[in-house]
């Protein structure tokens, strides 16, 4: 991430994100709640039996209600997604959220038998699934790519927003014991959707979507409406249109994709890391530290304080969230999945290690309960916030919503297995493991380590459209941060490059079809710093592959001749060469046009891909 990105953050932008994370909201607090109303009085004297005078949620009914029933709803509304999304947009599929999970809600609410709330929760959770899909999918369509991780990458944040919201409610009728105990806690539920029914009507539909559907005024005006003005005063937007436009084309004149497609060679590479990513997700630890916290606690004696734990364990799990926002842009999403792997492993350990010691010390207990809230805060770290982003990239232009529904349907039943499977592995009739639990998670947190150092590609600050073509490349994972791309692609991931001097006097370059076209007036010599990359691409009578690619400094002397500067040249990757005769004829991807052989422009030194070779 560049400063100059976050000056394309405008309030317009800001505002459509955060309203449509009110449905991660939705999601977060039912994360929140239900792990904390299974110690509520109230609610165990509801739906629990009484055994040696205390009332208790057996084992089988506890594994059925955190998984088994709701996994189902969820299971449903992931699959729902992309058929509903493709038929009416991302806010009328908000509008069929909110409705589901009023009715869900209310179910609950008006329960008298645990099976009952079960079905009341099924209902909510095909809410959730939906909207688990289209929150980040919406927000990663709308953000500039250096902003995507910033943008579309807060889904954990606000979930742990909910999460903290519903765990505190719980913690505030924890001494309640007649049903208005839990009633409340339940009932808050109902506010995420009536902020979102309050708030999406505002919002812009989606460009990519609207694009899609032939309606390219509407995505032009939605464009224009996120955008800095700027943008949309020199036609930065109407570029971007008109590359997101040739991007699909270009794609669909390949061929149309389906669901199975996902499974055939040109997507099964793509369909196996995001399965893999999203399985990790729920088996490293978070999904333990979330659902069965509080009853672990108890469970080896440390009970009397379990409330307050919860709301500790959301609030780890959201401060690592907010630094993964803060950074995923710099640092990249490889990266921080390596972090949260490496530590969730050691303090999983610590967890299998001293959890089962007879007569533990105040230390000892101390370690436990620090490992358990700190697990769930280093996976939020980690996979679990990037998690969501990779899932909304790594699709391209054809098979973005399918990806991720495919996706979130094996975090479905990934968190299935730990929710059903942790009360067997911990205290079963056949299984008693306890805390040595722990060392489950440590297994298969080494085993996410050791995949995503060697299989986990780097999509930070590529274009949407810019996937397809990483992905045909067949690179190593670490290759793709510094990979070439070409196409609109390519162009889509440099519109940003214009924003890195802001000052109106300076030329704004177009990428278009015959060339080069020089917009704003032009005051100086010495050229304009349009960014992180190489020189200008030009491709007669074709799209330009790639155009404001970054420490390049570009000059107009005369209508029909661009030259580059030599100021940028004393950096140790570009070098000075002169031009050739304007004459030439120039093969598709190097220099073209009407250029003097007096001028000199600056190419790579070590031109290794595409991306990186391009020259003016």
């Amino acid at each position: 991430m560049r400063r100059s990105d976050w000056g394309q953050i405008t309030p317009a932008l800001l505002y459509c994100c955060m309203a449509f994370n009110f449905g991660n909201i939705l999601f977060g607090i039912d994360v929140g709640s239900f792990g904390s109303l299974q110690a509520l009085p109230s609610w165990l004297r509801s739906f629990g039996v009484l055994q040696n005078g205390t009332y208790m949620l057996p084992t089988e009914r506890r594994s059925i209600m955190n998984s088994a029933v709701v996994w189902i709803g969820k299971l449903i509304g992931t699959a729902s997604f992309e058929p509903l999304l493709e038929r009416l947009g991302y806010k009328k599929v908000i509008y069929i959220v909110c409705l589901i999970q009023v009715i869900g809600i209310v179910i609950e609410l008006s329960a008298t038998e645990w099976i009952q709330f079960s079905v009341g929760r099924i209902i909510a959770y095909i809410a959730v699934g939906i909207v688990e899909n289209a929150v980040p999918s919406y927000e990663a369509e709308l953000a500039p790519a250096g902003l995507r991780g910033f943008l579309a990458g807060n889904v954990q944040v606000f979930v742990h927003v909910g999460s903290i919201w519903g765990a505190s409610m719980s913690y505030a009728f924890r001494t309640e014991i007649e049903r208005i105990g839990w009633i409340i806690p339940v009932a808050v539920q109902l506010l995420p959707p009536l902020l979102l029914i309050a708030t999406v009507p505002f919002c812009i539909e989606s460009p990519r979507w609207l694009i899609s559907k032939g309606r390219k005024d509407g995505a032009l005006s939605a464009l224009n409406r996120i955008r800095p003005a700027r943008d949309s005063a020199t036609g930065v937007t109407s570029l971007e249109v008109q590359a997101v436009e040739d991007a699909m084309n270009e794609s669909y004149a390949m061929g149309q994709a389906g669901w199975m497609d996902l499974f055939r060679p040109k997507y099964i590479r793509r369909t196996t890391i995001i399965a893999l990513v999203f399985f990790f997700n729920q088996t490293t630890g978070q999904q333990f530290a979330n659902s069965y916290g509080p009853s672990f606690f108890t469970s080896i004696g440390l009970g009397l304080q379990s409330f307050q734990y919860s709301i500790l364990i959301a609030m780890a799990g959201l401060f690592g969230c907010l630094v993964a926002v803060a950074t995923t842009d710099i640092i990249g999403r490889r990266y921080l999945c390596i972090i949260g792997a490496t530590l969730a492993i050691m303090f999983s350990a610590l967890i299998g290690g001293i959890g089962p010691l007879p007569n533990r010390t105040t230390d000892q207990n101390n370690v436990v309960i620090a490992s358990v809230i700190l697990l769930n805060g280093v996976c939020k770290l980690g996979v679990a916030s990037q998690c969501w982003l990779i899932g909304s990239e790594i699709g391209g232009i054809q098979m973005r919503k399918r990806m991720i529904g495919w996706a979130t349907s094996i975090d479905v039943l990934a968190a299935f297995l730990v929710t059903f499977c942790t009360p067997y592995l911990q205290a079963g009739p056949q299984i008693q493991m306890g805390a040595r639990v722990g060392f489950v998670f440590m297994g298969c947190a080494a085993i996410a380590l050791f995949f995503f150092i060697f299989f986990l590609p780097e999509l930070k600050g590529r274009s949407l459209e810019e996937v397809d073509d990483l992905f045909k490349r067949n690179l190593w994972a670490w290759q793709f941060s510094t990979a070439g791309t070409r196409g609109p692609g390519a162009q889509l991931a440099d519109i940003g490059s214009v924003h890195e001097d802001k000052r109106p006097d300076k030329v704004r370059l177009s990428c278009c079809r015959i060339g080069i076209e020089v917009d704003a007036d032009w005051t100086g010599s010495r050229g304009l710093n349009i960014g992180r990359g190489n020189a200008v691409r030009w491709n007669p009578g074709r799209y330009h592959t790639s155009c404001l690619r970054a420490g390049s400094y570009v000059c107009k002397d005369q209508v029909s001749m661009i030259s580059m500067c030599s100021v940028p040249c004393s950096a140790a990757r570009f070098q000075p060469r002169p031009l050739v005769a304007n004459t030439q004829t120039y093969p598709e991807g190097s220099a073209g046009g009407a250029m003097s052989s007096r001028d000199s422009f600056c190419a790579p030194a070590h031109s290794t891909a595409d991306r990186h070779s391009m020259v003016v």
